[in-house]
């Protein structure tokens, strides 16, 4: 009995030593933490709060206090959540101290299964914040200043600046990352003076705050357009009585391109910080953006995600009886360009060639790589660290083949499902390969703020914007010449001409 008495305490000594362990006690208070494989999480840490209903749009404040041991929570967050249970953050935490960290900004309610890039020795974050209405609606008014999600990253990014000593994680070595429109939040935030100090490097996955899908110049204009959707004749004050669901479901009925809501220039108000004064073309093209180490890409098969919409709308058919359909809405302004726009289009893409093939590589120019690839040229006219890169694998996971539409190379999104596997299972074969170039690629970058350093057996050259080359993320590492240049820059004039110009004279 005494030798069995003597194993119940050493066991409950242990379990008590573990369980400490897990504990971390920060400004706020004391959190436990779940025991992973080789890692401990942290989850559902509140970084922020809102005073009452008129809060839902402005920016958020100091984060909330807790008396007793807070238990972590996996809290999801989407547009039509409570604003509350969006400001939060995880924080996935390996052996080790000093540690790097790689702050995830998601870009939408998607989950991220963090192990296999927390067993390589780097401390992973990942943060929420408001979507939709509540995250981007935009108004010259005190009370919907606009980019209220991108400030909640912000004040995140500050308090991974002011806890994650407490997590063995770096303070002075923070890289944020986004996919899509996470992409576009990671750049917003290399354009203002609110993030600045915040971050180390970025990588930026198949997006840009420079593609139309992702910035509204017409984001008043959109405003006005939800609240006509409640049939409302007051001030737009109403929206913060609004419950934030049906904001949510009014939002996905407007009659307007692309994202409902997404991030714009505010205007200059007494009570509000303000994120963007100009627009992100104009501050890029001066060069008055943070000039950290980037990564940059894209998946060379990106609107395979449209193969399904596209077959169904047959827009093949279409075609035989007119170009314009296809152009992006924001080219369509003025009708007397769209011939001229029209034409420049088939000759590059359709000429004898009517394809679906064809039709994707088209949507994967004009909504994706044209706005990508204007942005790495942009910054790497101001900076010598810029590595740009092309996904271009094609595996079992990720997007599933659409019926009828052979899928060649990686679509939107493919290389998550490498980055983050939902189960943090390790692939085989070449798909293992794969996953373990583009792991080791992008914690080395986290951790060196170069994804080859003099340890690896090749080099990725940082980007010559007088010479692109890029690298071209398969089962092999290649450095290769960029293969669109032709295409780029048709759509880098087309923009320039018809679209960046045009919204610089209606502003002024």
């Amino acid at each position: 009995m005494a030798t069995y008495g003597m194993i119940v305490i050493i066991l409950m000594l242990f379990l008590t030593r573990i369980t400490a362990q897990d504990v971390i006690n920060i400004a706020q208070g004391k959190i436990r933490g779940v025991l992973r494989d080789g890692f401990v999480s942290y989850q559902g840490i509140p970084y922020g709060s809102i005073s009452g209903v008129n809060g839902r749009f402005k920016h958020a404040g100091l984060a909330p206090t807790w008396t007793n041991v807070r238990e972590s929570n996996e809290i999801q967050c989407y547009s039509s959540s409570p604003v509350e249970d969006c400001l939060h953050l995880d924080v996935h935490v390996p052996h080790g101290s000093n540690l790097p960290v790689l702050a995830w900004i998601t870009g939408g309610s998607g989950r991220y299964n963090p192990t296999l890039l927390v067993k390589q020795g780097i401390v992973i974050v990942t943060i929420r914040h408001r979507l939709g209405p509540v995250g981007f609606l935009c108004l010259s008014e005190d009370k919907v200043s606009g980019n209220a999600g991108l400030k909640d990253v912000v004040l995140a990014l500050r308090w991974v600046r002011d806890n994650i000593i407490a997590f063995h994680g770096n303070p002075n070595k923070v890289i944020i990352a986004g996919q899509s429109f996470g992409a576009a939040l990671v750049e917003s935030l290399m354009l203002t003076p609110m993030a600045s100090g915040l971050f180390h490097g970025a990588i930026l996955q198949s997006g840009t705050v420079l593609a139309p899908w992702a910035f509204n110049y017409d984001a008043e204009n959109r405003a006005k357009f939800l609240k006509m959707n409640f049939d409302e004749s007051k001030d737009m004050h109403f929206l913060n009585k609004v419950g934030i669901a049906d904001l949510a479901e009014k939002a996905e009925d407007l009659e307007v391109p692309y994202l409902p809501f997404g991030i714009c220039i505010e205007k200059p108000l007494k009570s509000e910080e303000r994120l963007l004064s100009q627009s992100p073309f104009d501050i890029m093209s001066t060069g008055n953006m943070s000039k950290v180490p980037m990564i940059v890409g894209y998946t060379n098969n990106e609107a395979y995600v449209f193969a399904s919409m596209l077959k169904s709308s047959k827009a093949l058919t279409k075609m035989s009886k007119g170009m314009d359909f296809l152009l992006p809405s924001e080219l369509q302004t003025n009708k007397r360009d769209v011939p001229q726009l029209a034409n420049k289009v088939h000759d590059m893409y359709f000429d004898g060639n009517k394809t679906m093939a064809s039709l994707l590589a088209y949507h994967r120019d004009a909504y994706f790589l044209g706005h990508i690839h204007r942005s790495v040229r942009l910054h790497a006219s101001f900076s010598d660290s810029v590595y740009y890169y092309q996904f271009s694998y094609l595996g079992n996971v990720g997007v599933e083949g659409e019926p009828g539409v052979i899928k060649t190379g990686a679509a939107h999104s493919d290389e998550l499902a490498y980055l983050f596997p939902a189960k943090g299972e390790k692939l085989d074969d070449e798909e293992g390969i794969v996953q373990e170039n583009i792991i080791r690629l992008w914690t080395n970058f986290v951790k060196h703020l170069n994804p080859t350093p003099e340890s690896e057996h090749f080099l990725w050259e940082p980007v010559n914007p007088h010479d692109v080359r890029i690298l071209d993320i398969n089962v092999d590492l290649n450095m290769v010449e960029f293969p669109y240049k032709r295409k780029t820059q048709m759509w880098k004039d087309i923009y320039e001409k018809y679209y960046f110009e045009n919204r610089r004279n209606s502003a002024q």
